[in-house]
């Protein structure tokens, strides 16, 4: 009883604690209109998580999370802008395809779900490498496709994490108030960091944060 009490707390306390990094994500996210603060507000979301999970300990929660919010907040809308517009254009794309002959859909076909694939695995590195390294933007896009395609089982692992928390969220919509962005973020984290000290224990990175 003493072990399940413990266990018990412990889950309670992970859950209370994830429910209260995502009202402040979704606090900042409605300080900046929404479209300029969903970016930097994910990015400070990875960023006080990350924190946490690589030195064990809680972090003082809207300090932490502001002072990353406002450091990342140029940087965090440009990418998020170029990860809506870019899906947004490889979607228009696709629907083009209908209008096309059979030999030019099949080509045109072939060379967009490449770039699709290429699109998902940047857009799932994307954040976590703006927060764990140091580096100029087009590195950090650079570098997060390089990783998508360097550790695809992870990546694989990942966007099918992605989409059982989509389900879970379908099947359980009263979660989506309470764990809309913290509990993907806290889930597919510890991945992401043992991605990345993979690769830095083989290969030169760039500066970490």
């Amino acid at each position: 009883m003493k072990r399940f009490s413990s266990t018990f707390y412990t889950l309670f306390e992970i859950l209370m604690n994830l429910a209260i990094w995502n009202t402040i994500w979704l606090v900042h996210t409605i300080i900046g209109l929404g479209i300029f603060g969903w970016a930097p507000a994910t990015a400070a979301l990875f960023s006080v998580l990350r924190q946490e999970k690589l030195h064990q300990r809680d972090v003082p929660k809207w300090r932490t999370f502001f002072t990353s919010y406002k450091r990342e907040f140029v940087k965090a809308n440009i990418i998020g802008f170029l990860v809506v517009g870019g899906g947004g254009a490889i979607l228009f794309s696709f629907n083009t395809l209908l209008y096309m002959g059979f030999g030019l859909r099949l080509l045109f076909g072939t060379l967009l779900v490449i770039l699709f694939i290429m699109y998902l695995l940047t857009s799932i590195y994307i954040f976590p490498v703006l927060v764990h390294y140091n580096t100029s933007l087009m590195k950090h896009i650079r570098f997060a496709l390089m990783i998508g395609l360097a550790y695809l089982p992870h990546s694989l692992l990942i966007g099918v994490t992605i989409v059982l928390i989509g389900v879970i969220y379908q099947t359980f919509p009263g979660l989506i108030m309470f764990y809309l962005m913290s509990f993907p973020v806290a889930v597919i984290l510890p991945i992401v960091l043992h991605v990345f000290k993979s690769i830095e224990e083989k290969e030169v990175v760039p500066e970490r944060m």
